[in-house]
C-alpha cells in the first residue's frame, strides 16, 4: 500500500492512523501550550470527517490541543462555533466557511482579537481577503473545467442537469462556472439545475425530478461525490444505467467503488487527507516557527478519475468492503 492510501484508509476509520510523524515528546511538551481552533461546515459529509480528522490527528501528533467544532450545514451554527472558539482564546482558527459571506462577521470578530485565521477548502469572498493568512485548496474553476472537458469529449451533445450544491459558497459557484465555460461550445444545454446541501438524499430527489422533467438527459454534474451518488440510484432506478453520465467531486471511496463499477463516470480526486495534513502543517509551522505562508492562495492538484484508475485508487483494505474487484 502506497502512504497516499494508507492516509486516506486512516481518515476514513478503518486504520488507527498516522498522519504526521511522531515528534519528540519534549517537543509535543513544548507545543502544548498552543490551543488551536478548527471549524467545519458540516459534520455528516464523509468529506469533512476525514478533512477534520486529518487536520485533528496533525495537530495533536505535533503535541497541539485541538478544538474541533462542526456544523450542520447551518450558518447560525458556524457562526457560534466561530465565536466560542474566540471566547476561548485559541491562538489560531483553522477553517472551512459554510458560504462567502454568512461567517464573515464572526470571522471579523476573531481578526480583531488578534487571531490568525486560516482557510481551508472553502474561503470567503475575496471583499474579506485580509482577514485570513492564506487558503488552502484548489482553483475550482478548473476543477468544473476538468469536468466539462471530460463530458465534451466522452459523452455525445444533449440535455445536462445540475447539482450545483450549496447556493452561494464559493467553491460551488466557481465549480460551476468552470463546468459551464468547457461545455459552452460543445452542443450541450443545461436544461435544469438546483442548489441543494450536499448530501447522497437530495441527490436522489433532485435527479429523480430532473429525470421526470427531462428523461432525455445525456449526463448529471453534481458538486461533490454525495449528490452524484444520490444520482446514480435515481438512474438505475429510472433504467437508464448507462445512459446517463454522472461526474462528481471529491474521489471518495465509495464514488471510486462506484466509478469502478460502471455506476458513475467520473469524479475529480481532492485527497482531504493530503489536504487536511497540508493545511494543518501550516498552521504549526506560523505557531512555532512563526513563519508566514509563502502566499495568500496554497494551490493544491487536482486529479481526474475515470473508470480506468479508480480502481487503483481506492486503498486495498477498503476494496472488499465497498464490493469490488479488479477489471479482466
Amino acid at each position: 500500500m502506497n502512504r497516499r492510501s494508507f492516509l486516506r484508509v486512516a481518515a476514513y476509520g478503518t486504520l488507527a492512523a498516522v498522519t504526521a510523524t511522531s515528534l519528540p515528546s519534549i517537543v509535543q511538551a513544548q507545543n502544548a501550550k498552543f490551543h488551536v481552533g478548527v471549524s467545519l461546515p458540516e459534520a455528516q459529509n464523509p468529506f469533512y470527517v476525514a478533512l477534520g480528522r486529518s487536520i485533528q490527528q496533525t495537530l495533536e501528533k505535533a503535541g497541539f490541543r485541538v478544538t474541533l467544532l462542526s456544523a450542520n450545514a447551518d450558518i447560525n451554527e458556524q457562526v457560534s462555533n466561530i465565536n466560542d472558539l474566540v471566547a476561548s482564546k485559541v491562538d489560531a482558527i483553522l477553517m472551512s466557511p459554510l458560504d462567502t459571506k454568512g461567517p464573515a462577521a464572526a470571522v471579523q470578530r476573531a481578526h480583531a482579537a488578534g487571531i490568525p485565521i486560516f482557510m481551508t477548502a472553502r474561503t470567503l469572498d475575496e471583499q474579506y481577503r485580509n482577514l485570513w493568512k492564506t487558503y488552502v485548496g484548489f482553483d475550482y474553476a478548473d476543477v468544473g473545467a476538468k469536468k466539462g472537458k471530460w463530458v465534451a469529449e466522452n459523452v455525445k451533445p444533449g440535455k445536462i442537469a445540475m447539482l450545483l450544491g450549496p447556493a452561494g459558497a464559493l467553491f460551488a459557484v466557481d465549480q460551476e462556472k468552470g463546468f459551464r465555460e468547457a461545455i459552452k461550445n460543445a452542443n450541450f444545454q443545461v436544461a435544469w439545475a438546483q442548489n441543494s446541501t450536499q448530501t447522497r438524499e437530495n441527490g436522489l430527489k433532485l435527479s429523480e425530478d430532473a429525470l421526470v422533467a427531462h428523461r432525455d438527459l445525456v449526463a448529471i454534474y453534481a458538486s461533490n461525490d454525495d449528490l452524484a451518488l444520490g444520482a446514480a440510484q435515481a438512474v438505475r432506478a429510472a433504467g437508464l444505467s448507462g445512459k446517463v453520465a454522472i461526474i462528481g467531486t471529491n474521489g471518495s471511496p465509495p464514488a471510486l467503488a462506484a466509478i469502478h463499477n460502471g455506476d458513475m463516470s467520473a469524479t475529480i480526486l481532492l485527497d482531504p487527507i493530503g489536504w487536511g495534513r497540508t493545511s494543518a502543517e501550516i498552521v504549526i509551522n506560523y505557531l512555532v516557527n512563526k513563519k508566514e505562508p509563502e502566499a495568500h492562495f496554497t494551490p493544491l492538484v487536482a486529479e481526474l478519475i475515470t473508470q480506468k484508475n479508480a480502481y487503483d485508487n481506492i486503498p486495498p483494505p477498503l476494496r472488499e468492503r465497498l464490493g469490488v474487484k479488479p477489471r479482466n
